[in-house]
């Protein structure tokens, strides 16, 4: 394999006694990923990872990272009983439960490239991420041309990553993505059929909008595209897991979490929102005053056009209020679904944080 890219605006430096790639670690807190390419890390020293962990929740980071002293096969004890010991301290150190949920471990037992990237700034040359690397004379390029950035970002998903043994056994982040959606389904309907009241700025509690709650019905259809990605989803995550057994009978934990995983599926996706739910979101004001005004066009003189027009809204509010009052308990019901759902997924997405790629221990 052999892979180019051109750029420009970047600058060489040499370095000893710092790290050559202080501007990219600055630029941390800004950034919307950051990748890191490493032959290891400290064993002992902290400070890489908590500036890992100091980063925005939303910020996209991806580690790959060789284990040193981990070979392919082992002639001694003591060989194989030193990269246990460094397996267990990388596997420990880069669980992904200690990063924001967009953190990816990765381990890549060939690698010996180094480079430590944002989408704004990139640093490629012989210092590893680790703070050691700050003892040695170290050499590389600093790399500001976000175009080149963004080819070199390319190729390490294709390459790198390609060729990458991830941290978990299995994919969590779909079903990570999953549960987030399902939580902003439930913010949009929790906020839209609840008010909050207050007595001189101080919130007191909160009370149920009626006739002026207004939600649109996309809600409907997110909720009818998450049920059947979360189907499609898990359906391939039990394959998965079938699949990647080696003897013919499941382990009683593997049987276990695919029961929990069809559970999962069963609760949600042959969830029916109430019919009262979706005749009101489904009723629409303006249709019904518009469809009165065509039928009693006749009659609406400009002398009592709005006289017409105001009745028309009263009637189509005293509807809608109507139509609140009836789905109340409906719409307090799929807010608790939505909760509890949730809620669920993620602890299915704890049971799959409990595998861990069982093919990073080769010892």
């Amino acid at each position: 394999m052999r892979k180019e890219v051109e750029f420009t605006q970047a600058k060489f430096i040499i370095t000893k006694d710092e790290l050559g790639y202080s501007d990219v670690l600055e630029d941390f807190s800004k950034s919307k990923f950051i990748y890191i390419v490493t032959y290891n890390i400290s064993k002992n020293i902290e400070t890489l990872l908590d500036k890992l962990r100091d980063v925005p929740g939303d910020t996209n980071i991806k580690l790959f990272t060789n284990i040193p002293n981990r070979f392919n096969g082992y002639i001694a004890d003591w060989a194989s009983k030193n990269a246990k010991n460094l397996i267990n301290i990388y596997v420990t150190k880069l669980d992904p439960k200690k990063f924001n949920e967009n953190f990816k471990s990765q381990f890549v037992f060939n690698n010996h490239a180094k480079i430590i990237m944002t989408n704004n700034i990139a640093y490629i040359g012989s210092a590893n991420y680790s703070s050691e690397s700050a003892n040695n004379f170290e050499a590389g390029v600093i790399i500001e041309d976000k175009v080149a950035i963004l080819q070199i970002k390319d190729i390490i998903d294709e390459e790198v990553e390609g060729s990458a043994e991830p941290y978990y056994a299995y994919d969590i982040f779909p079903l990570i993505f999953l549960a987030r959606e399902l939580e902003e389904i439930r913010t949009i309907l929790n906020e839209s059929i609840w008010g909050l009241w207050e007595i001189r700025g101080h919130e007191q509690g909160e009370y149920y909008k009626g006739g002026n709650i207004y939600i649109d019905t996309k809600i409907l259809e997110a909720f009818e595209c998450f049920q059947d990605d979360l189907d499609t989803l898990v359906s391939e995550l039990i394959q998965e897991i079938e699949n990647n057994t080696s003897d013919k009978d499941l382990t009683y934990d593997k049987e276990e979490l695919i029961e929990r995983l069809d559970n999962l599926k069963e609760f949600i996706c042959k969830y029916e929102i109430d019919s009262e739910v979706i005749e009101f979101i489904e009723y629409d004001e303006d249709s019904y005053i518009n469809n009165l005004i065509q039928e009693n066009a006749i009659y609406m003189t400009e002398d009592v056009l709005d006289d017409y027009v105001q009745d028309f809204i009263q009637q189509a509010f005293e509807i809608k209020e109507e139509l609140a009052t009836n789905a109340r308990e409906a719409f307090i019901a799929f807010d608790s679904f939505l909760t509890q759902a949730t809620q669920t997924v993620m602890d299915r997405v704890d049971d799959l944080r409990g595998i861990i790629n069982e093919r990073i221990d080769n010892t």
